[in-house]
């Protein structure tokens, strides 16, 4: 199990410090992939987006500045989703667009069981520090 701000995250925290991009990661998802994230990856391993999913794929997380150390050090997005069956959620991620786009964070876990009407909240942080 492993969390990265990938290779593509990289790319748009550099892009948004220079503004030559605007395109922020607040879009999340969450899938059912067990392989583990790397730096490398641009998608999620097994994204919600069919089956008993369909409608729930990505959702616009809530974005907020935190202190994880120092004032104001830490970026958070968080999202919820609200089960229309019974799933098995084991990697979540955001990106830069609701569909398609460019993976900032991937975080796979052990597997959340989930049931019909359960709701599953996830939190993405990423701290900068120095």
């Amino acid at each position: 199990m492993a969390t990265f701000c990938v290779n593509g995250g990289l790319k748009l925290t550099t892009g948004l410090l220079t503004a030559a991009s605007s395109l922020v990661p607040k879009y999340m998802a969450i899938g059912s992939g067990t392989t583990t994230a790397a730096v490398t990856d641009t998608t999620l391993t097994t994204e919600y987006t069919t089956g008993t999913w369909t409608g729930y794929a990505r959702v616009t997380g809530t974005a907020t500045q935190t202190t994880t150390t120092t004032s104001d050090d830490t970026a958070q997005w968080v999202g919820s989703w609200t089960a229309p069956g019974s799933e098995t959620v084991a990697e979540a991620g955001n990106f830069d667009a609701l569909t398609a786009g460019n993976l900032f964070v991937h975080g796979n876990f052990t597997g959340v069981a989930l049931s019909s009407g359960d709701t599953l909240q996830v939190t993405v942080t990423v701290q900068f520090t120095n």
